[in-house]
């Protein structure tokens, strides 16, 4: 039988028997996709931080440069220095303003570990840990939890890609001391992959949660939706993220990133109720 780890993410656990976890999505980066997620003011980052917890947000993901893909989106490079300046100008002020853990969104070591210094509690690469060689003993010697996504070098146009790219990476986390118990992994959602292969990942997730690993899901607003419903402009795919985010949950996912705490909140209590999760005793759903 396969053991299936908790992570704990500032005092947050994660997997396993506990409720399936929100992330909320703040975007420093002009960049992004989503254009209603930006925030470029301390007046807007203290509305979306209370929004969010007020919304029932676990822990809140914070980017300074989108990796939305540039083939469907057209999205510019950013360069490290601007991510940076982005990140260390606000990160300070978000972290003195929650009350839930923060995580760093990110494929660049410096960005990363300014982050760290700053008292962020996790560290989420969608490379892998394959763009930037110095993350992962980076991620070791802190002692913090990370966020391992399939990336392929390019496209991970199969299933069987996507799941063979996240092994690579858990392989190369273990190898450099990060523990099984501080992983969690990312099957990858979008990111220019074929719809349809979007589609047979949240299907077909249980192979994914077979690796023991806490598993986030990141379905919000992306491509395939617009796709599936021909809903070109993200800001109209509010109702089809609702539906996946629910699927993925019921699935297995423990952890799903969203730019629409409420809904996903709600999304991820039904998909609960629909994997059959019992009901968990409060101190257990505040991760005591």
């Amino acid at each position: 039988m396969v053991k299936h780890h908790t992570v704990d993410i500032g005092g947050l656990k994660v997997g396993a028997d506990f409720p399936p976890r929100v992330m909320g999505v703040i975007n420093l980066s002009t960049e992004s996709f989503y254009r209603d997620s930006i925030v470029d003011s301390n007046e807007q980052l203290v509305k979306a931080i209370n929004g969010m917890e007020q919304d029932g947000a676990d822990i809140i993901d914070v980017g300074g440069a989108s990796t939305a893909p540039r083939g469907v989106y057209g999205t510019p490079e950013v360069t490290a220095e601007v991510e940076l300046e982005r990140v260390t100008s606000n990160l300070e002020f978000i972290i003195r303003n929650t009350n839930v853990p923060v995580s760093i969104d990110t494929v660049r070591s410096e960005v990363a570990e300014a982050a760290l210094d700053f008292g962020v509690s996790l560290v989420n690469d969608v490379s892998g840990l394959a763009r930037d060689k110095r993350m992962a003993k980076l991620v070791a010697d802190r002692g913090v939890p990370i966020v391992l996504m399939a990336n392929c070098g390019g496209l991970c146009q199969t299933l069987n890609a996507s799941f063979r790219s996240v092994e690579r990476s858990i392989n190369t986390a273990l190898s450099v001391g990060i523990p099984l118990e501080r992983i969690i992994i990312d099957p990858g959602i979008g990111f220019g992959k074929p719809s349809e292969v979007d589609l047979e990942i949240i299907r077909k997730l249980g192979r994914f949660c077979s690796l023991g690993h806490p598993v986030l899901v990141g379905v919000s607003r992306k491509a395939f939706i617009g796709d599936l419903l021909n809903q070109p402009d993200p800001s109209m795919r509010l109702t089809g993220t609702i539906a996946a985010t629910s699927i993925a949950v019921a699935n297995g996912a423990d952890l799903v990133r969203t730019h629409d705490v409420e809904e996903g909140k709600i999304a991820a209590e039904v998909g609960k109720a629909l994997r059959g999760v019992p009901a968990e005793s409060e101190s257990r759903k505040s991760g005591e």
